[in-house]
Formats: structure tokens, sequence, C-alpha cells
């Protein structure tokens, strides 16, 4: 059971941190975002290249995988999104999905062209680990990927909540018009968004690259897992976001540990069938807001 609190808190803090930048992008431009995943991948690349090039530290290169995710979320709003926007006879949100995947395989092909296919190593910002009871043991790097993962969660809602550009993110999530009509550039609240949203999948693709190594594919699987989330908690819900990966954390810690990781998946598919059959629109999302 220690063994499954342990993983349930690291594994959880993560989905929460890739799935909480897709849960803002949907509840402020009602769009699937499918390029996640890729700017996961995007800034574990970016630290590798940063590290590998500049043979700075890996702590360092968080800052330039942050910074880099942050920019390509903003310029692919712009290439892919904004165009869509206000476009009469355009089912937005079909036709942004499709834009957002469309912008994932090409920056995943772009990547394997500069970067190559293969599999890199990228250092643990923090080498060791600690016994926490026999048979237990957490590394120092899982420790520091919740940590770090749980404090960018906590930083990103003092954002929402008390300074003037997160409340404008609010404040277009929840009614466009009336922000509109009370002076909010809803624009620049959707670019900010999207940096944000990419921002935190970069970081995560840093605490991720040790653990799954560096690839154009490592973005994958986060993606898959961030949809099963975020459909969990119901699309656009921030809170339910973070309720949901803690939950799925669980169940997947648990199936691993107790049975075996073969089923970790199904037993995820087949929950996911179950929460939807009961509340179609997820654990806290808004029947107007998740209908899929």
């Amino acid at each position: 059971m220690l063994q499954t609190i342990v993983s349930t808190i690291v594994q959880g803090s993560l989905l929460a941190l890739i799935t909480i930048g897709m849960s803002l992008v949907y509840g402020t431009l009602r769009v699937l975002n499918m390029a996640q995943g890729v700017m996961v991948m995007v800034g574990a690349v970016a630290a590798y290249m940063t590290v590998d090039t500049l043979g700075v530290s890996p702590w360092v290169s968080i800052i330039a995988a942050v910074l880099v995710t942050a920019l390509l979320g903003m310029l692919s709003y712009g290439v892919g999104i904004s165009r869509l926007i206000g476009r009469a006879g355009v089912d937005f949100e079909m036709t942004a999905f499709i834009s957002t995947f469309a912008i994932a395989s090409i920056v995943q092909n772009i990547v394997q062209l500069i970067n190559g296919p293969r599999q890199k190593d990228f250092p643990v910002l923090l080498d060791g680990r600690i016994t926490l009871t026999a048979g237990v043991s957490i590394t120092w790097h899982q420790i520091l990927t919740a940590v770090i993962a749980i404090a960018a969660l906590g930083l990103l809602g003092l954002f929402l909540t008390k300074s003037r550009y997160g409340l404008a993110i609010v404040a277009v999530a929840q009614n466009l018009d009336a922000a509109r009509l009370m002076g909010i550039p809803a624009r620049r609240a959707y670019v900010l968004t999207m940096g944000l949203a990419a921002g935190l999948a970069g970081l995560a693709g840093v605490l991720l690259a040790p653990v799954y190594f560096v690839s154009p594919t490592m973005g994958d699987l986060p993606l898959l897992q961030a949809l099963i989330v975020a459909i969990f908690a119901g699309l656009g819900s921030t809170k339910g976001t973070i309720i949901a990966a803690y939950i799925i954390g669980f169940v997947q810690a648990a199936v691993s540990i107790f049975w075996t990781s073969t089923y970790a998946l199904p037993v995820l598919y087949a929950l996911i069938v179950v929460v939807l059959i009961v509340r179609p629109y997820g654990i806290a999302g808004k029947p107007q807001e998740a209908r899929l």
C-alpha cells in the first residue's frame, strides 16, 4: 500500500501537470489540443539539446524547455487556430482539433529529422534513492518530480486567481461574450493560454525524459493518458482534472503493483466507459461544456 501511495502521488502529479494545459485550452478556446503530447516531447528534446550542446546543468535546461515549448504553443495558435476563429461555415471545434493534430505530426517529423529517431539518455535532476521501508523505495528524481509538479500547479492556481492576465483567462473561459463586453482582449487570452499549456507540457517533458528517454515518439503515451484524464474529469474542468489525475494515478499504480502493468491501460479504459455511462460529461464537467 505504501508503494501504491507513493506511485499515486508521483504519477498523479505528472498527469495533472500534462493534462491541466489541455483542460485550460479546451475551457478557453473549446479546442481539444492534440499537440499537447508533442509539447512534452519538444520540452524533453529542447532540454537534451541544451545539455548536450552547451554542456549546462539539467536544471538550467528546464528554463530552455519551458521557453521553447511556450513559444511553440503560441506559434501553433497563430498558425493553426487563430485563422479558424469566427469563420462562417466552419465547424470550429472539429477543424481546430484536426489542425492541432496536423501541427503535432509536423513538429514530430521535424524533430525526427533534426535529432534522429533513436532514444537518447537524459540525466536525472537528482541522483540516488531513499528507502521508505523494507521492499519500498523511491528515487530522489521521483520525489523531485512530484514536488516540482505540485509547485507548478500551485503557481498556476495563483496566476489564474490573483493576476490580471490569469483572471482574463478565467473570464473568457466562463463567458466569452461578457468578457468581451468588459473589454477583455479574448485573442490575447487565447495566445497566453496556449503558451501556458505548452510550457507546462514542456516542464513535464524534462521530468519524464530520464524515465522515458528522449525520442520523437515519447509524447504519445503522455497524450493518451492526458486524454483519459481530461475525459474522466470533464473537458474544461481544471479542478476536476487534478482530482481525476490522482484517481487515475492510483488506479494505474494499484493495478501495476497488485496485478500487472500489462492491464493498467485496459483497466483505465474500462473505468472511463463506466464513468461516461453514468456521467457522460465527466466527474466534474458541465453538460454544455463536455459533450463528446
